[in-house]
Formats: structure tokens, sequence, C-alpha cells
């Protein structure tokens, strides 16, 4: 049988390896648009959620407009 006996005032000395700073930088992805000027755009996770974002508003704002566009014409 062993017994650890852990000092809790020494000193612990933190290693950080490359893959663990790779870890805490921003993800970046590649998309690929197919009639832009630049077909393979690389973009961080953030900036392509504010973007996605953006277009769901517009385009939600858009079907809005033509569901109250059928309504009008129905009622008529």
């Amino acid at each position: 049988m062993r017994v650890i006996t852990l000092d809790k005032n020494a000193q612990v000395e933190a290693v950080v390896t490359e893959s663990v700073v790779e870890s805490f930088s921003p993800v970046a992805h590649k998309a690929y648009h197919e009639m832009a000027d630049k077909p393979v755009v690389e973009v961080d996770a953030l900036t392509q959620l504010h973007a996605n974002l953006e277009m769901l508003q517009d385009l939600q704002t858009r079907l809005a407009f033509v569901m109250r566009e059928v309504r009008y014409l129905m009622k008529v």
C-alpha cells in the first residue's frame, strides 16, 4: 500500500502545449460561394454567426411582407 502526501503550499507549474493554445484561438470556417469573386472565403465563427443572423432577420421580414400581402388578397 502506498501513501501519498501532498504539500498544499507547493507551487504548481503549468505546462501549456501548442494544442491547448490553438484550442483557444477563434475557429475559422471556409465557405464556398460559387458566384462570388473569391469563391473560397475564410471567416471566423462569430462573424459568420452575425452574418447569418442578419440574413435570417432580412428573410423573416420579407416573408412577413409576403404573408401580409397573401392575407390581404384572400380577404378581397
